[in-house]
């Protein structure tokens, strides 16, 4: 009888106890999510900002369009882009900054076409990183986008 006893405390006991266990596991890892979201907004739109410019860089011919694009070029190269950037983003920036001209002055023909495999090799790098950072399986959106289309 005793034992019965014991088991009738014990086992409740034992369920709260990894009831309130799993419980703190799951705010914790909600709160270390919620932490990281800030950062991997910022890094996504940085990410789509950068490519967009860098591809007007490459295509657009309208001299006040290009300049603004090649002026936010330097001012995320040397700036806020270096604070989530990956490797393989940092090393196709460099590649676009020995083409794109630090002066405005120093443009002889714009778009600047040699820019567009450098522009494209720097977007397929930051959308690495961002599938990484969000943990995406490019597949599972290429399967729904067919199932859908």
């Amino acid at each position: 009888m005793g034992s019965s006893l014991e088991a009738s405390v014990l086992i409740p006991a034992l369920l709260g106890i990894g009831t309130a266990a799993v419980g703190v596991w799951q705010f914790s890892e909600a709160q270390r999510q919620a932490n990281r979201r800030p950062f991997l907004e910022q890094q996504l739109a940085l990410c789509f900002e950068i490519c967009d410019i860098v591809a007007v860089l490459a295509t657009d011919s309208d001299r006040g369009r290009w300049e603004a694009a090649r002026r936010d070029f330097w001012r995320l190269y040397w700036g806020k882009l270096g604070i989530v950037e990956s490797a393989a983003i940092e090393s196709a920036m460099v590649r676009v900054g020995e083409i794109v001209p630090v002066l405005h002055e120093s443009v002889a023909q714009i778009p600047l076409t040699a820019l567009r495999v450098p522009s494209l090799q720097l977007a397929h790098a930051a959308r690495e990183l961002i599938l990484k950072s969000w943990g995406v399986e490019m597949e599972a959106l290429r399967a729904r986008a067919y199932e859908e289309g």
